[in-house]
């Protein structure tokens, strides 16, 4: 839905830009054209009506409204209403029930990961699946750095932050790393 939203308001915005531009470019070539586009709108909506029964252009007008006001309605809504926030639900061995937020879960993985040495920064994008967790962990690190080794160990903070500390199901840990810039030799 998100996509279909993007594509109708860039539709729209550019739409409108290309009238502001030839409104101001050519006011009153662009008063004609409107004009004779509202004309053609007019002796079109005539023909139809002469061409069809009496009771059918009404009836055929009620259901665009109708059909048209659903379809907005249905599309307000969606903008309007509220997102929920991802968490992931654990049971307790008490019998309780707690859940955790997405952002908790990156707040305290980005802090976890960001004290171990040769890590610059660290940005987490956690994504919620039922009752299990997937990490993509974004990481800077020093450029000199050994990538495997580096990596297996952000892994193991990242499992054990989640699966130990927090008592959550952690099914994949993806790395991405990108190495800062080698100083320059003075």
């Amino acid at each position: 839905m998100n996509l279909i939203n993007r594509t109708i308001v860039v539709l729209l915005v550019v739409a409108l830009w290309a009238v502001i531009v030839l409104t101001a470019a050519a006011p009153g070539q662009a008063l004609s054209w409107g004009r004779q586009g509202l004309d053609w709108v007019e002796v079109s909506l005539f023909q139809l009506q002469s061409m069809q029964p009496g009771w059918t252009y009404p009836l055929l007008r009620g259901a665009a409204i109708v059909v048209a006001s659903l379809l907005a309605l249905a599309w307000l809504m969606q903008e309007l209403r509220r997102r929920k926030t991802p968490v992931v639900k654990m049971r307790l061995p008490s019998g309780g029930e707690a859940a955790v937020t997405a952002d908790s879960i990156g707040r305290r993985l980005a802090w976890h990961i960001d004290q171990l040495a040769d890590v610059n920064s660290v940005t987490p994008v956690v994504r919620t699946r039922g009752n299990s967790v997937e990490v993509d962990l974004n990481l800077q690190t020093a450029p000199d750095i050994d990538v495997p080794l580096k990596t297996e160990e952000v892994v193991a903070v990242a499992r054990d932050v989640v699966e130990t500390q927090m008592g959550l199901q952690l099914s994949k840990v993806k790395v991405n790393i990108d190495h800062a810039p080698y100083r320059p030799a003075l």
